[in-house]
């Protein structure tokens, strides 16, 4: 035992002392101070980039690839958001942690663009008072937004804005500021009867937008148009008017009124209608309007027509605007020898090989009218008043939703815009629904055959004609 503690003391004499100059000098813990110092560096590196993105602007620090530019604002929009002289309050009415992440940076883009325009999120479980004010009682959906300036206000619906495979809040913010901004409501009366089709919510809702009030006019109960009717609207008729409503729109456009003429199909004359177009010196053609052209209708069927849209002089219809459809339409008689004061212009145009078809009432035969057809016509004239305007449509699918969904909004917004463009209001720029799910490509009759043709027989014939080869060559080897 005395040999053993002997020697552990012996051992223990012999250790050297601790060397601390020694021990940073070793080369092992050089490397490691190095990686240590490395991780700090990029540890304060990233949270560094990270407070320095969250400072950027939203339209900055977020970089749009997508396609339908989900992800950032048109130059329309800034243009009109940078030029505000109102305050515009923006609140987004939702509950924590349910936003919707294209409504917030959609919103956080509009206020990188001024500093008049603010937005905030409002709870409604912790601020319900502050939601009333402006809603009433009535309950609204998360992501509802508030549009504020002044006395007016412009509640958008979440439901309306981002529904369905479109995402249209850009379109709708603008009509809103455009809204609660404008000094006057600007009041349009639609005509009821005579087969005339009722003006949809959503129309209706993008007019209210746009700082127009629609109202119900009841031309029998009148003796003349309403002196606050910045533009009267004939939606849709399928029935002739009676002689005493064709008196009262005709001494309208007279004293220099504002028309918007939208007539359907029918098989009768419209006597007492034409009174009015025929001040201008229109009328309607016979028949349907049928296209031979395969490239200028849908569906397979000659009377959708996609008729030609003529830009020239016609820009504040036809901006935004690429296609139209037009179903079921009458051709547009324009008198040659119309009294020089009156200035028209072509919109909606069809090919030259379309075609009116009719049936001879005296000789119950099938009789053909050649192309092309005016579908869609535009007048003025100097008048008592100041200056009467119409614009006539000969399908009264122009305004239908269903329709519209077809050409990509292009019906809506030539109808929006010509309500604007017969009340001489500059129209607010439409901004088109951006896609957010899978798009599907719409083509025409002429293009669907050609591609039926090469996928249903050219493409297989030639993977067949490959298989034959390559089992001819296997064989001989």
């Amino acid at each position: 035992m005395k040999k053993f503690e002997k020697k552990t003391t012996q051992k223990a004499a012999e250790k050297k002392p601790f060397d601390a100059k020694a021990m940073f000098n070793n080369e092992n813990y050089g490397n490691g101070l190095r990686c240590v110092i490395i991780c700090i560096l990029a540890v304060v590196l990233v949270v560094g980039i990270n407070i320095f993105a969250a400072a950027l602007p939203t339209q900055t620090a977020n970089l749009d690839v997508s396609t339908e530019k989900i992800h950032s604002i048109s130059d329309d929009t800034k243009k009109l958001v940078s030029k505000l002289e109102k305050p515009v309050e923006v609140y987004l009415v939702c509950e924590k942690g349910e936003e919707n992440d294209n409504t917030t940076l959609m919103l956080n883009l509009y206020a990188d663009q001024s500093d008049r325009l603010t937005v905030e999120q409002v709870d409604p479980a912790f601020s319900p008072q502050m939601v009333e004010q402006y809603t009433g009682k009535v309950a609204v959906d998360n992501n509802t937004i508030i549009v504020v300036s002044g006395e007016r206000r412009q509640i958008l619906n979440y439901g309306d804005y981002f529904a369905g495979t479109s995402f249209v809040l850009e379109d709708y913010l603008n009509s809103a500021i455009q809204f609660v901004t404008s000094d006057t409501l600007k009041k349009v009366y639609f005509t009821s009867g005579h087969g005339a089709s009722q003006l949809a919510d959503s129309t209706a809702a993008y007019l209210g937008l746009d700082g127009y009030e629609p109202a119900e006019l009841k031309l029998m109960e009148q003796s003349q148009i309403p002196e606050d009717a910045y533009a009267v609207v004939v939606n849709g008729l399928t029935e002739d008017l009676t002689e005493k409503e064709a008196n009262v729109l005709l001494d309208y456009m007279k004293e220099g009124g504002r028309l918007v003429l939208v007539t359907g199909y029918s098989d009768q004359t419209f006597t007492n209608l034409e009174k009015v177009t025929g001040y201008f010196g229109a009328y309607l053609e016979k028949g349907i309007v049928a296209e031979s052209d395969q490239s200028r209708y849908m569906e397979d069927n000659p009377a959708n027509v996609l008729p030609y849209i003529l830009t020239e002089g016609n820009q504040v219809l036809t901006d935004g605007v690429e296609y139209v459809l037009m179903p079921n339409s009458k051709g547009i008689i324009v008198d040659k020898n119309l009294r020089d004061t009156v200035e028209v212009s072509t919109i909606l145009q069809t090919s030259d090989t379309a075609a009116s078809l009719f049936t001879n009432i005296f000789t119950s035969s099938q009789e053909t009218i050649e192309g092309p057809f005016k579908l869609g016509v535009s007048f003025k004239e100097k008048a008592n008043g100041g200056e009467a305007r119409m614009i006539w449509f000969s399908s009264q699918y122009i305004s239908d939703a269903s329709i519209d969904a077809y050409v990509g909004g292009g019906n809506l917004t030539m109808f929006l815009s010509a309500i604007s463009w017969v009340s001489e209001e500059e129209p607010v720029a439409s901004i088109h629904g951006k896609t957010i799910s899978t798009q599907f490509l719409t083509i025409d009759s002429s293009a669907l055959n050609v591609w039926k043709v090469i996928l249903v027989g050219g493409i297989p014939l030639i993977i067949l004609a490959i298989g034959i080869v390559v089992t001819i060559r296997r064989k001989r080897r």
